[in-house]
């Protein structure tokens, strides 16, 4: 077995480990439920086919039957007036086995086997762009840390949006490598899956049809059938599950989640700023939360060089950059009761990976403190979320109450809310600190280049990895 596949095993066995023992250890996080948010809607779905065969919700939210994992009243807030939910069904189902077995727990252990598999892959991906201690290091931590940690059990889409971005991704470069339909396969798989877990995620499957197009420059028919079967089937089954919930108005049913009618979940109150927010916003935002991640951009400017497969890195904006435009614009693109960022979490892999380059190819001095110290403020944040959960969400409507409960009004508190803006509502002020956001990334992303062109340093382009050239690498 090729040692990168057995690092990629080390790393499922490691995350299954923490895991598993975080949803034993820690049945429920402080301040909060069992379950969170979105989670018992999408488990009462389960019950319901369970118990009574049928999609109709009324009779299981009356009698109560989330109570053994949300320990609070539940309004129908997801119900329509036919008393089917709001929610796709798929992520129901996919509980459903782990479920009906196990209850609760074989419904998070379902998840966590997903988790788990995604940061193998991401790792199996990251390897051949950065060395190796760095690329499993990156993902460990990463997998390991806020906010991943804590979807690794959540049932949400989102959770299962991670796998199968890690699944596609990795499957495209196995693609290049070997040109076998398994891996265009898979990748179609992928793409498909993904919007049949949530219909949100189009712009996710957009993205890895034009990553299949970029790695099979001289494609075949039948590389082509075998990437477009498995994500027609995967959308006509969703379209499928949709009839059979709303009945003939499929649209409507599509877009339910975002409001129940056509564009019902897209430009709401604080619509537009959700595009710097996902990413800035100081309350809802990820990298005030997940600082090491801050150095994602930076390590995405050092993927093109002379040496570098030029083609594939533009699949990394496009994912990231549509994702972003998709869900900024959401009339909810806080994500509600979730740890923060939610709709950025799927993104994770592709991050992950920029920020393994970055660390890998910016090996000045400077480059590994600011790397190290972001590190730091993660973990600390990492194990403040275990005391202070509800801090953690991005509620609608507040501000940081975060950094406010540990740091109280000092003097750190105050240069957070100082540098990262606010866009609920958007202000002056926060145009002026977007700018001045995108101001430092452009002098940091020119120093980093810089320093790489004039120093070199990190790993051999994997260019050599890809017939004809001989592998020269493990």
């Amino acid at each position: 077995m090729p040692a990168r596949s057995r690092t990629a095993i080390v790393i499922f066995a490691l995350c299954l480990l923490v895991y598993t023992l975080l949803l034993l250890l820690f049945p429920r996080y402080k301040g909060s439920s069992t379950t969170q948010g979105d989670e018992p809607h999408y488990l009462v779905i389960t019950e319901s086919i369970i118990r009574d065969g049928d999609l109709h919700l009324a009779n299981n939210y009356e009698f109560e039957q989330y109570a053994p994992y949300f320990e609070q009243d539940i309004m129908m807030l997801h119900v329509t007036r036919d008393n089917v939910s709001t929610h796709p069904m798929f992520l129901s189902l996919f509980v459903l086995p782990g479920f009906w077995l196990f209850g609760y727990k074989g419904a998070a252990f379902t998840m966590i086997l997903l988790a788990c598999g995604a940061a193998a892959l991401t790792f199996a991906t990251a390897d051949r762009f950065a060395t190796r201690k760095v690329a499993a290091g990156v993902t460990l931590f990463g997998f390991l840390s806020y906010p991943l940690l804590f979807y690794s059990r959540i049932i949400y889409p989102e959770t299962a949006a991670v796998f199968f971005l890690a699944l596609g991704t990795w499957s495209a470069w196995r693609l290049k490598e070997s040109g076998r339909p398994l891996f265009a396969f898979l990748g179609g798989l992928s793409a498909g899956l993904v919007i049949l877990f949530h219909p949100k995620y189009i712009a996710i499957s957009i993205a890895l049809f034009v990553l299949f197009l970029i790695v099979t420059p001289g494609r075949t028919r039948r590389l082509l059938a075998w990437w477009l079967l498995p994500a027609a089937l995967s959308l006509a089954t969703l379209l499928l599950l949709t009839g059979i919930t709303y009945g003939p108005n499929l649209l409507e049913g599509l877009t339910a989640s975002g409001g129940s009618k056509f564009q019902g979940g897209f430009w709401g109150t604080n619509s537009v700023w959700g595009i710097p927010g996902l990413f800035l916003d100081r309350a809802w935002g990820l990298l005030i939360f997940a600082p090491l991640y801050l150095l994602f951009p930076v390590g995405l400017a050092l993927q093109n060089n002379r040496l570098e497969w030029e083609r594939w890195w533009a699949f990394f904006p496009l994912c990231i950059g549509l994702h972003a435009l998709f869900l900024g614009t959401f009339q909810s693109w806080n994500g509600g009761a979730a740890p923060v960022q939610r709709y950025l979490v799927p993104l994770a892999p592709l991050l992950l990976i920029c920020v393994a380059v970055y660390i890998d190819r910016c090996a000045s001095k400077f480059a590994h403190g600011a790397a190290a110290a972001f590190a730091l403020l993660q973990i600390v944040t990492t194990i403040w979320a275990f005391r202070f959960m509800v801090g953690a969400f991005g509620m609608e409507n507040t501000d940081n109450i975060f950094f406010v409960h540990f740091l109280g009004e000092g003097a750190v508190k105050r240069f957070l809310m100082f540098v990262f803006p606010l866009y609920h509502p958007g202000s002056p002020r926060a145009v002026l600190l977007t700018v001045a956001w995108i101001l430092l990334y452009a002098a940091a992303i020119y120093a980093a280049r810089r320093y790489y062109l004039n120093h070199g340093g990190g790993r051999v382009s994997p260019v050599v990895d890809i017939r004809p050239f001989q592998r020269l690498t493990s």
